[in-house]
């Protein structure tokens, strides 16, 4: 994501050709400027023609390009390649990596395919919340969702009442959904309490009311029989949505308020040097290594030893630590795994690291990159499964 905004870096990473459509095409201002005769670091002049519009159009402009100057990162241009890909647009990626720099591509795409804009922009920002912030359920029917209209404004209106009976606010709810990966993303906006404060009215500094809204973030798969809510500072309300989203998209009214995932990492294989991920050819990733192990001894309690080691020269270093060391009886119980992605035409090759915790704890998200690395695990027997029951100990 991008970090504080200012106008003149913006004007700067952004070519001149796509400033001038955007400005004089989609604006209808700043004709006087010859952007063609610009030097592309030259942004002053853009700049002093922005700042001589009126106040309401400056506001409009700003808003816009603050959004896509969040926007110009690898994982903006992803997004905005899996919006294209829902809309079976085939021409779409070879079309915007022609485009150089990540402004370019972002603010090309802004211009030609703003029906692709709401989409990539909610998926970036699901993309960037922490995976402590979701909560999940693994336990749901593997149901096909209800996503019609009707079915949708059901949903805003059940979250909507939810909010507004138990704490007052939520008299008003919208939901947008969004298909991606396989998955359904549905983004709902509760109307919140009123807040004032001063703003800026013209030259005027004025009090003002508003209502904003808060958001909840749903992300279902029908294959997993998963349900992810991403609901800051309303953890408490996470077992009513899932039931009201069961309930109204999945049609299934039997959903047990107690049930929690059950499944645990199966971690101690990788204490065997030998282990070895298991992913297809054509992933895309290039190595996967260990580098930092976290045992829990058996004999004792809360006893710990933690190894790690950099495998920048040698992807078996953590072993070759560990095997200088002798010790009792464990279960591992937290690892960190670093992935290289190989390079692709356009982009360097680039690196993952995230830990894995047991029971069922991971740091991946639900980019495309993360989802491929999740697919590795499943297909690496790492992946949360069923805890094995100890049939001796259960005879007796």
């Amino acid at each position: 994501m991008a970090g504080q905004y200012s106008h003149l870096q913006f004007f700067r990473r952004t070519p001149n050709g796509l400033l001038a459509r955007y400005f004089k095409e989609k604006h209808g201002v700043l004709h006087d400027i010859a952007f063609d005769k610009l030097n592309e670091m030259e942004a002053e002049p853009i700049f002093q023609g922005v700042m001589a519009l009126p106040d309401d159009k400056q506001a409009q402009i700003e808003a816009e390009c603050q959004d896509i100057d969040a926007m110009a990162c690898q994982g903006g241009v992803k997004a905005l390649a899996d919006e294209a890909d829902f809309h079976q647009d085939k021409a779409f990626p070879a079309a915007i990596s022609n485009i150089d720099g990540f402004h370019g591509a972002v603010m090309w795409a802004f211009l030609e395919h703003p029906r692709y804009w709401t989409g990539a922009t909610l998926f970036l920002q699901a993309d960037n919340i922490s995976e402590s912030l979701w909560k999940k359920r693994n336990d749901l029917p593997h149901l096909t969702p209800d996503v019609d209209n009707e079915n949708v404004e059901r949903l805003a209106a059940a979250i909507g009442e939810h909010f507004h009976s138990k704490e007052g606010r939520g008299r008003n709810c919208k939901v947008e959904v969004f298909r991606r990966y396989e998955k359904e993303y549905f983004f709902a906006y509760p109307e919140d309490f009123a807040q004032s404060g001063l703003e800026w009215m013209r030259n005027a500094l004025a009090p003002r009311s508003r209502h904003p809204a808060f958001e909840i973030i749903f992300v279902y798969s029908e294959t997993e029989g998963s349900l992810d809510i991403h609901a800051p500072r309303n953890t408490v309300a996470v077992p009513e949505l899932q039931r009201i989203f069961a309930e109204t998209i999945l049609k299934f009214d039997d959903l047990d308020e107690l049930a929690d995932d059950n499944r645990v990492y199966a971690l101690d294989a990788l204490a065997d040097r030998d282990f070895e991920f298991t992913y297809p050819a054509d992933c895309g990733i290039e190595s996967v290594a260990v580098r930092r192990l976290r045992f829990s001894l058996i004999s004792g309690k809360k006893r710990r030893v933690i190894v790690e080691a950099d495998p920048a020269g040698d992807a078996k270093a953590v072993y070759d630590l560990l095997d200088k060391i002798s010790l009792p009886p464990f279960h591992v119980t937290q690892a960190e795994i670093k992935v290289t992605f190989a390079p692709t035409p356009g982009v360097r090759g680039r690196m993952r690291s995230f830990k894995i915790s047991y029971p069922n704890w991971c740091a991946l998200r639900h980019d495309a990159r993360d989802l491929i690395i999740r697919k590795m695990l499943i297909d690496s027997g790492i992946e949360p499964m069923e805890p094995k029951i100890d049939e001796e100990a259960d005879d007796k």
